[in-house]
C-alpha cells in the first residue's frame, strides 16, 4: 500500500523561518502548524479486511494447534476444525493485499530479498510461508476424517503434524502481530505514537481467531466442557487484548483523539472495546453458570461479538489513523520525540 512523505502541499509557500511563530505570525503569513505535515493515507478498505482475515486466520490455526497438544480427545476432534477456519480465512489475504498493491508483481518483487527488519518485506514472506502450511494441516484434518481419500491422502500424509503445527504457529503469531508494527513504522501519529500496535492486533487476532473455533465447534454441537476451555482461551487473549489497548492510548496520548473522541469514536469504544471485549467476558460468564441448554446459544453470541469486535477494532483504527495524519500538532509532537517522522507510508 502506499503512503505519504512528510511534505508540504504542491502550490503552498514554505513556511516562515524560526522567529516567526508557530501557528501564524505577522497578518498573512502562515506558521509551521498551519500547513500540512503528513499526507492523508490513500489506502482502501483492502487493507483493514487483509489485517483482519490475516490474523483471524492466524488465530484459529493457533488455537486448534493448542487443543491437539493439551486438549482432551473431544478438544482435539472438535478444535481440529480451526485448522479449516485458517484456511478459509487466508485464502482471500493474497488477492487482497495485490489488489492494495495495484500490480501483481510488486508482490513478487518484494519476495525477491529476505529483509526480516522490514515490516512490509517481513509480512509478504510471512504471509507466503504461512499459506500453505495452513493449508496442509487443514488437509491432514480432511484425511483424518475420511474427507480426502486416494493419492491425495497419500499425499497429505507426508507432512509431518507437529512440525506443521509448531512452524504455522510461530509464523501465524508474526502475521497477526506484524500488520500493527507495520503501521506504527509510518508517520501518522495515532499508529506511530506507541509501540503497542503491533502486541493489539496480536492479541486481538488470537481472541478473534479462538472466538470463530468457537462458533464452529457450537455450531457442531461440541460437549460443555470443550466449549468452556476454547471461552478460556478467548477471554484470556480478550484480558490481553484490552491491557495492551489500554497502554497504547495512554502511550499514544492526544495523537489517539482522532480514535477516542472523533468520528470513529462510535464503532471504536461500541464495536471494539464493548462487543468485541467486554461483552463476550459477560456472555462467557453468563454461559458457565447457566443452564446447559443455554451454553451453547451464549458462546455463539460471544464469538460472534469478538470477531465483530476485532473487525471494529481494525477499521477505527485504520480510519483515525487517516484523520491523524492532518493533525500539525501531533505530527510535530511526534516529530520532537524523535519517533519515526519523515518515514515511509509504502506499501504492506
Amino acid at each position: 500500500m502506499t503512503g505519504g512523505n512528510f511534505s508540504l502541499p504542491h502550490g503552498n509557500s514554505p513556511p516562515p523561518l524560526a522567529g516567526e511563530g508557530q501557528g501564524g505570525g505577522s497578518a498573512g503569513t502562515a506558521g509551521y502548524y498551519d500547513y500540512p505535515v503528513v499526507r492523508r493515507p490513500v489506502w482502501t478498505w483492502e487493507v483493514p479486511a487483509y489485517f483482519w482475515l490475516g490474523g483471524l486466520g492466524a488465530g484459529a490455526f493457533v488455537t486448534a494447534s493448542l487443543a491437539q497438544t493439551f486438549g482432551s480427545a473431544d478438544d482435539r476432534r472438535i478444535a481440529a476444525d480451526g485448522f479449516y477456519v485458517a484456511a478459509a480465512a487466508l485464502l482471500p489475504c493474497a488477492p487482497l493485499l495485490i489488489g492494495d498493491l495495484g500490480r501483481p508483481e510488486r508482490f513478487h518483487h518484494m519476495l525477491r530479498i529476505f529483509k526480516p527488519l522490514s515490516p512490509m518485506n517481513l509480512g509478504a514472506w510471512t504471509l507466503t510461508g504461512f499459506t500453505p502450511l495452513a493449508f496442509a494441516r487443514a488437509g491432514l484434518h480432511a484425511a483424518d476424517t475420511g474427507l480426502l481419500r486416494g493419492p491425495l491422502r497419500a499425499l497429505v500424509g507426508l507432512v509431518p503434524r507437529r512440525l506443521t503445527e509448531l512452524t504455522g504457529c510461530l509464523l501465524g503469531l508474526t502475521l497477526a502481530g506484524y500488520s500493527g508494527v507495520l503501521l506504527g513504522a509510518t508517520n501518522v501519529p495515532l499508529w506511530a505514537k506507541s509501540r503497542l500496535l503491533g502486541g493489539v492486533f496480536m492479541a486481538s487476532a488470537l481472541s478473534s481467531g479462538s472466538a470463530a473455533v468457537t462458533l464452529q465447534a457450537a455450531r457442531r454441537g461440541a460437549p460443555e466442557a470443550t466449549l468452556h476451555r476454547l471461552a478460556t482461551v478467548e477471554s484470556a487473549a480478550s484480558l490481553g487484548e484490552m491491557a495492551i489497548l489500554t497502554g497504547y492510548l495512554v502511550q499514544s496520548g492526544k495523537a489517539a483523539r482522532p480514535l477516542t473522541t472523533g468520528r470513529f469514536a462510535p464503532p471504536f469504544w461500541l464495536g471494539a472495546v464493548f462487543a468485541g471485549g467486554l461483552l463476550p467476558l459477560l456472555l462467557h460468564g453468563f454461559a458457565r453458570r447457566g443452564h446447559s441448554r443455554t451454553v451453547r446459544s451464549l458462546s455463539t453470541a460471544a464469538a460472534m461479538c469478538s470477531m465483530i469486535g476485532s473487525l471494529a477494532l481494525r477499521w477505527s483504527i485504520f480510519e483515525a489513523g487517516k484523520d491523524s495524519s492532518e493533525d500539525q500538532s501531533a505530527s510535530f509532537d511526534l516529530s520532537k520525540a524523535g519517533e519515526n517522522l519523515g518515514g515511509c507510508g509504502s506499501s504492506i
